[in-house]
């Protein structure tokens, strides 16, 4: 079965500059489009090294490398011999590479040398240090993620004049199974009930990330929670102060 061309696939397809920036919902097709972005990308230019990283080799084996390695088999285009499963290394005929990797250390992200693309996938698991270890080191960086909060994607990089931000939803995936769209539409269904009820919870919160695409702020607002009991606290301890009570 060949790729299939979908919304998400042109829109990504059609950014420019150095640093492209996608933040998508679940099942927008956004990892399942860049990974053949990325892979042609190597057949168009020989001699190349591109690398794709995610937080974990597990979380690449589950997801880039499989995405990868199904899609090439689908259209016929996988080689046994060109791939290397101890270091996780695609080889082209024209001899450009394909490389997955997780790196824990900025030690290691910065000995990985240089390359002509990166894809970060997952992004926000990714620590910055180590992420922009790796970006230094590349000509062309791509970058997903599902913004459950602000990280440093949306204040180090999407802010520089040579990046493209994309906002990718379940609508841009024409490819999304029934089954999948059934959950999301339940879900929906379910986050609807919460804001006409006044009680903005579990379901409310998931859709706007994964239904809508947008900025969570779960992390936000645990925060302020948190200012809210150090002060009351600190208000408490005052008052106590004063009536010369023991805490």
């Amino acid at each position: 079965m060949p790729l299939e061309i979908t919304t998400s696939l042109k829109k990504m397809l059609s950014l420019e500059g150095r640093f492209k920036v996608i933040q998508g919902a679940t099942s927008s097709g956004k990892t399942y489009g860049i990974v053949p972005i990325i892979w042609d990308r190597c057949l168009a230019e020989p001699y190349i090294r591109a690398t794709i990283v995610a937080e974990t080799m597990p979380a690449l084996k589950d997801g880039c490398i499989d995405i990868f390695k199904t899609f090439m088999m689908e259209e016929g285009r996988w080689r046994d011999h060109r791939w290397n499963g101890t270091d996780f290394i695609y080889t082209a005929e024209n001899h450009s590479k394909l490389q997955f990797k997780s790196f824990d250390s900025v030690g290691k992200a910065k000995a990985s040398g240089k390359r002509r693309l990166l894809f970060l996938n997952e992004a926000n698991h990714i620590p910055y240090p180590i992420a922009d270890a790796l970006i230094i080191r590349s000509d062309e960086i791509w970058m997903d993620f599902n913004a459950d909060s602000e990280f440093w994607a949306h204040t180090e990089i999407i802010p520089r004049e040579n990046a493209s931000f994309l906002k990718l939803t379940y609508k841009d995936n024409e490819a999304i199974s029934t089954a999948v769209l059934e959950d999301l539409m339940h879900k929906k269904a379910r986050a609807e009930e919460e804001e006409r009820s006044g009680q903005k919870g579990y379901f409310w919160n998931w859709w706007q990330v994964y239904g809508l695409g947008e900025v969570g702020n779960l992390q936000g607002a645990v925060f302020n929670n948190w200012r809210l009991f150090v002060l009351l606290l600190y208000i408490f301890c005052n008052l106590c102060s004063c009536y010369r009570f023991r805490i």
